[in-house]
């Protein structure tokens, strides 16, 4: 059915930041030929997300008008990586892992473009030319662009203002991405605004090679689900092509009220008169308004029956009452987990056995379902709700590790291809006996330090699945071709002060401090640890100096809280953190935690003091001084002095480099006849 070129381009605007340019596209659609629309992906990160898909839906629109899309998988420049900010343009990707990726590429984007018609996709790999490409052509090429031309790209312009360095192949980068445009006889192509660049080049190489050039057009860029940055990956708030549809609800319904209406234009095919009824809906029943918008997502991806379905399941487990709506998010990184896993994952200062109990006596629901078996095998969702006990509810969220950025840093997982590289940046015998766990004592030649510790990082990479370890990579953003350091990133909270080790170059205490907060937020907020009390404490397990700060806060709470087996919250303690002040704590005061009936604990749980109780007082100060008089034991607990944390030596940081030395531990007095609590 013929369609006017002026409807195709209102289509367009409803999306499209700017056109290079419209009056371009207009003659391109009113000539009646088939266009060729490039739609180019390096294949680093195969994932894709509804902003992504903004450019998709628009293929697709023209997909359905005969139009043509050439799918332009970079294989070739995957292996050097555009220097957009975000990527690690080393090591090389294996041929094996760009093809893997390539393929879940193309899997994403069949949920949207169409692939049942050879006419309308075909499917091209870059390496098909530019492997084959000869010295000679690659030299005619560069010979066509100018130095100032590169340089002018607004990335490599804040490089030079920044005194950083730019790498020759970061420059050519562009050049292999504009000649794409030449191979593929490209008429059109939809992209985001951090590729217009190379685009461009497109279009200028295309005009040198008597070619008219390709149209670019950009569209618009949302704030992510959490109303803040763009969606990412790394950041995880982004609404995924491969999520589930629950997931893709669940997040659609996180979003703040101020977005929806941008994402009904932008991620939805609701009718331009629907979004005027749409602003009134939000305007007096925003939650309504944006169950409406998760419908309209998860359907357009899945289909109506699909997008009812979620829709049913939500409103039946979170509106109807049947679960608190602010609840707890559990992260589990193997969604196949046992039932006993999950529960012990849910109650951190609980035992296994209790957990067990709890399970055989029917305190376990997962959406609903009553779970009884502790050894059963379950394969959980995002978005799956846990109920453990009576008050105790849980929002699954099954989580990945992402790659970590900071303001001068890459940090991505350690794999075995990594370590010819890391061999010029082995760190010294410190490293390898912290990552290795080995004796100080033990003599190892200075030439064997290499090898012991490659077996050591090929040790940790290659534990099974689920691991409670990884080794991370530290690449610094100034010069990508190196390694900066090594990060053990770890579950258990009391080594998460102790897992980074950076190069002498790199270990200044701006860089240690960032390099170890991105690190240790990771942990706790990927590892299972992002809970209530695991977030207020961050600032206290991330920062080896504050625990004088720690001791102070703990010594001001009163007995009753501190007689407990797990912290309260509100205080900001990880659960080894809080066992290990309690230790201290008996350590300075042995005698005022041993006993729930001292006057301390009734006096913390506010009962009122009778003659017996001040009795029992008496008895008790005058046992702590006979204490003090025969171990010399002062009654106030002395206060240790604070952590000093001195520069690393050559040769990597020990543990007293990154925690500080050790707190005095007085061993704790035997009581004399008479004394201890009566």
């Amino acid at each position: 059915m013929a369609i006017k070129i002026t409807d195709i381009l209102a289509h367009f605007e409803r999306t499209t930041d700017q056109f290079f340019s419209k009056d371009e596209l207009r003659a391109k659609l009113k000539s009646g030929r088939q266009l060729r629309i490039k739609y180019g992906v390096d294949v680093t990160a195969p994932t894709l997300h509804i902003g992504h898909a903004v450019n998709l839906w628009l293929m697709r629109y023209l997909q359905n008008h005969g139009h043509k899309v050439i799918f332009v998988i970079g294989d070739f420049t995957t292996r050097i990586g555009d220097p957009d900010g975000k990527m690690e343009t080393r090591p090389v990707i294996p041929r094996e892992e760009i093809e893997r990726n390539a393929q879940e590429f193309i899997e994403q984007a069949r949920m949207v473009l169409r692939f049942d018609d050879p006419e309308l996709i075909e499917v091209r790999r870059n390496s098909e030319w530019l492997d084959q490409m000869k010295m000679q052509d690659f030299m005619d090429l560069l010979s066509m662009v100018t130095h100032a031309k590169l340089i002018s790209r607004d990335m490599f312009q804040r490089r030079i203002e920044d005194g950083r360095e730019i790498h020759m192949h970061e420059l050519l980068y562009p050049v292999l991405q504009g000649y794409d445009s030449v191979v593929v006889q490209s008429d059109l192509t939809i992209i985001g605004s951090d590729q217009l660049f190379n685009e461009m080049m497109g279009r200028f190489f295309q005009e040198k090679f008597k070619q008219k050039p390709q149209t670019i057009v950009t569209t618009q860029i949302t704030q992510g689900i959490d109303g803040k940055g763009k969606q990412s990956k790394s950041v995880g708030n982004y609404i995924g092509l491969a999520h589930s549809p629950r997931d893709k609800f669940g997040r659609v319904m996180s979003i703040p009220d101020k977005l929806i209406l941008e994402y009904f234009r932008v991620y939805t095919d609701l009718p331009d008169a629907g979004l005027e009824d749409m602003k009134k809906l939000i305007d007096g029943n925003p939650r309504d308004a944006k169950m409406k918008l998760a419908y309209s997502i998860v359907s357009r991806y899945h289909g109506h029956e699909t997008g009812v379905n979620e829709q049913n399941w939500f409103e039946n487990t979170f509106s109807k009452g049947l679960v608190p709506e602010d609840i707890p998010t559990l992260s589990v990184i193997n969604p196949r987990i046992s039932v006993l896993d999950l529960v012990v994952l849910a109650r951190p200062g609980k035992s296994k056995g209790d957990s067990r109990r709890l399970i055989k006596q029917g305190g376990v629901d997962l959406n609903s379902e009553k779970l009884e078996d502790p050894e059963q095998m379950l394969v959980v969702q995002t978005n799956d709700v846990l109920q453990v006990g009576k008050r105790g509810w849980f929002r699954i969220e099954v989580v990945r590790l992402n790659d970590l950025e900071t303001e001068h840093l890459w940090m991505r997982p350690l794999e075995l291809r990594d370590l010819d590289l890391l061999q010029a940046y082995i760190p010294d015998w410190d490293i390898v006996k912290y990552l290795g766990k080995l004796p100080e004592s033990k003599k190892i030649p200075a030439k064997d330090m290499g090898p012991l510790a490659r077996e050591v990082f090929k040790k940790v990479i290659m534990q099974p699945e689920p691991k409670d370890e990884w080794l991370w990579k530290i690449i610094p953003k100034e010069d990508p071709e190196k390694v900066a350091g090594v990060a053990h990133l770890r579950r258990d909270a009391d080594r998460a002060t102790r897992n980074v080790w950076l190069a002498e170059r790199y270990r200044t205490p701006a860089m240690m401090a960032e390099a170890a907060m991105a690190v240790n937020e990771h942990a706790f907020a990927a590892l299972g640890m992002n809970d209530l009390i695991f977030q207020e404490a961050f600032a206290h397990a991330a920062t080896p100096h504050m625990m004088e700060e720690m001791r102070k806060k703990f010594s001001g709470i009163d007995a009753a809280l501190k007689s407990g087996a797990a912290p309260d919250a509100s205080w900001g303690f990880t659960q080894g953190a809080w066992e290990q002040m309690r230790e201290w704590w008996k350590k300075m005061n042995p005698i005022s935690l041993d006993s729930a009936d001292s006057p301390e604990m009734k006096e913390a749980q506010g009962a009122p003091e009778t003659p017996e109780t001040k009795k029992e007082r008496d008895k008790l100060i005058a046992a702590m001084e006979k204490a003090k008089q025969t171990k010399n034991l002062k009654t106030d607990a002395p206060k240790p002095p604070a952590p000093k944390v001195e520069e690393p030596k050559k040769g990597g940081l020990t543990q007293e480099h990154l925690i500080g030395p050790r707190p005095p531990q007085p061993g704790k007095p035997k009581p004399t006849k008479g004394g201890g609590n009566q």
